[in-house]
Order: structure tokens, then sequence, then C-alpha cells
């Protein structure tokens, strides 16, 4: 198992970051699978999913909004939380609700962004402990 590095001065806006990430993600999450009569209308009807489908990625990101609040899980949870925004900026801007592509579009920046911090993080905690570099 990889050592942890010591905090750098830009761990705690990632940090922030993943946090509102995690917050947005499980208001996400908890609106679709309340079931709303609107957005299962939205889902059915505008967007030609099926219902269930609505339910699976509430579940999903409401499982990734809690995994985002954990560093260890960080990684994972903010790539499975940028593929689901990729699969809405498609559907939102298939469906032509171009304001909600702006908001996906910033979701998905900040997904990719809370990414690629943890991927090096990791990246050097791994050279770290097989002795390729030094801190």
């Amino acid at each position: 198992m990889s050592q942890s590095l010591p905090p750098k001065p830009g761990d705690k806006k990632i940090k922030i970051i993943a946090y509102i990430l995690g917050a947005l993600h499980l208001l996400f999450g908890g609106t679709k699978l309340m079931g709303q009569a609107s957005l299962s209308k939205e889902f059915t009807e505008i967007w030609h999913f099926p219902l269930w489908f609505m339910y699976f990625i509430g579940v999903a990101q409401l499982l990734g909004g809690i995994a985002l609040f954990t560093r260890q899980l960080r990684m994972p949870a903010s790539l499975a939380m940028a593929l689901i925004m990729i699969g809405a900026i498609v559907t939102t801007i298939i469906s032509g609700q171009f304001i909600n592509v702006i908001i996906c579009v910033v979701v998905l920046a900040l997904c990719l962004i809370t990414f690629i911090s943890r991927l090096k993080d990791l990246a050097i905690e791994l050279a770290i402990e097989q002795g390729y570099t030094k801190q």
C-alpha cells in the first residue's frame, strides 16, 4: 500500500471541489431516486430512456457522491461521475436543453480536475514507494 504524501497547498482546493461535487451528486441522485413526476416524464418522454435508467443513474450518483467524500475513493468516483456527465451532456444537446449543457460541462470539468489531481498524487505515491523518486 502506498504511503500518503504530505499535504500540498493545492490539496485543500481539490478537497473542497470534491466535497462540492459530492454534495451535487448526492442532490442529483436523490432527486432521481425520489421519482418526481416531472423528472420521470423528462427521462421517458423527452430523452426516451426507460424509467429504470433514471433510478440506475440516481443510485450511481448517490454512491459516487458519497465516494467523493473519501480520499481513497475519490479517483474512481470522479471518473465515474465524469462519465455520467458526458452522457448528460450528449443527452441535453440532443434534446436541445442548452442551458443544462453549461451546468453539465462545468460539473464534468470539476470531475476531471479532481480525477487528474488524485491520479497525479497516486502516481507520485507509488513512485516513492518503489524508490523511483524522493519526496
